[in-house]
């Protein structure tokens, strides 16, 4: 088959949803078929692999953050398409370029997935000069709207659906978790040392670790908060706060009050490879947003062993076994220090939940994930 993916952000973007386009083209490619990838230009970027489409983009910075927003209008896409003659397009955004992609699924008669990453209407901070309540509803409508005109929505996990559903998408929904290479973060060895050392942590510290960007929806200040609680009843525990964003630097004045200078550590941006002994150095994973539909970081710390204390919310439930590779909790600091320390204060428990946690990442494997979504792709052609 022919795939066209459609994606508003992408390399050399390093979110969780370029992640996850990348690992699903490559698993497709390696399955033997083709993909073709439509995504927005990035200043000073040059792509390395063939099959990439690039549409003019506007480059800004807002909120300390680099955006890239592409530009469709006037673009010769419709040509491309047209000689590609994709069997199937694929969604990953209900607007700018998965609005494209919509064009091109009427124009063309060709049938469009959509897989729905993250609650869009979570994220209507973003919208400026228009009050929050007013912009989730017309967020909301957008996604509704767009979501039941395509053939097919892909929920990644089961409380997705019922969120769906619950949001009165009528079209067609399949319930196909992501996957991710779990090997990349399973067979790496011999780093916790280096990094602790590089780091200044002891052999003998819990280290917390959370990789995400750090903007206001991820919640990183509870985890700040609930770890000022952590330290109270626990003294050799660190945080490693990974990743970049808009709030950066108001959670790092936040440590400074804390006086948690040398307890946090603010990586920055890291490379992905070095992300894989940053996960091996540490012993807990914890996490707190509320807006994911999956969480996938969490499968990567879960494939180096790390066991997770996570806040329940849709997105992590349907990865974290409560008890057996981790925890879920409700949203509160109390509960959720409480049951960090459980893990962090019982080496015997973190052992036998890291094992548990390696073994249950392999269900995020990247094989059975593209299988699914190619029986998907087949039944709409």
């Amino acid at each position: 088959m022919k795939i066209g993916m459609f994606i508003n952000y992408y390399t050399p973007s390093k979110g969780g949803m370029e992640t996850s386009v990348i690992n699903l083209s490559r698993g497709l490619e390696k399955a033997g078929h083709e993909v073709f990838i439509f995504a927005p230009e990035y200043p000073n970027y040059k792509d390395e692999v063939k099959n990439i489409f690039r549409y003019k983009s506007i480059h800004f910075n807002y909120g300390g953050y680099f955006y890239v927003i592409p530009a469709p209008f006037g673009s010769k896409m419709k040509e491309i398409v047209k000689d590609l003659k994709l069997d199937i397009l694929h969604s990953h955004q209900p607007y700018s370029l998965g609005s494209e992609a919509m064009k091109f699924s009427k124009k063309f008669s060709i049938p469009l997935v959509f897989t729905y990453h993250i609650k869009y209407e979570e994220y209507s901070h973003y919208v400026p000069l228009i009050p929050g309540a007013i912009s989730k509803r017309y967020i909301r409508k957008i996604t509704v709207g767009y979501s039941n005109k395509c053939d097919n929505v892909i929920a990644p996990s089961t409380a997705i659906k019922k969120l769906l559903r619950d949001h009165k998408i009528t079209a067609p929904i399949s319930i196909i978790p992501s996957g991710i290479n779990i090997d990349n973060f399973a067979n790496a060895t011999g780093q916790r040392n280096s990094i602790r050392e590089k780091y200044n942590i002891k052999s003998d510290d819990i280290m917390l670790i959370t990789a995400s960007r750090i903007v206001e929806e991820k919640n990183i200040n509870f985890l700040i908060q609930s770890f000022s609680l952590m330290k109270k009843k626990f003294e050799n525990i660190k945080f490693m706060i990974v990743g970049d964003g808009a709030v950066k630097e108001e959670l790092e004045e936040m440590t400074k009050k804390l006086g948690f200078e040398r307890d946090i550590i603010f990586t920055g941006l890291v490379d992905r490879t070095e992300i894989v002994s940053l996960y091996q150095a540490s012993d807990i994973f914890v996490f707190a947003s509320h807006t994911e539909t999956q969480g996938l970081v969490a499968v990567e710390a879960m494939a180096a062993g790390s066991p997770v204390v996570a806040i329940k919310a849709s997105g992590i439930e349907d990865i974290v076994q409560d008890g057996e590779d981790g925890f879920l909790t409700n949203d509160s600091k109390e509960e959720f220090a409480e049951k960090v320390l459980k893990i962090a204060t019982d080496e015997e428990l973190r052992k036998k939940m890291a094992e548990k946690a390696k073994e249950n990442s392999r269900k995020f494997e990247i094989a059975p994930w593209v299988e699914k979504i190619v029986k998907l792709y087949e039944s709409l052609k």
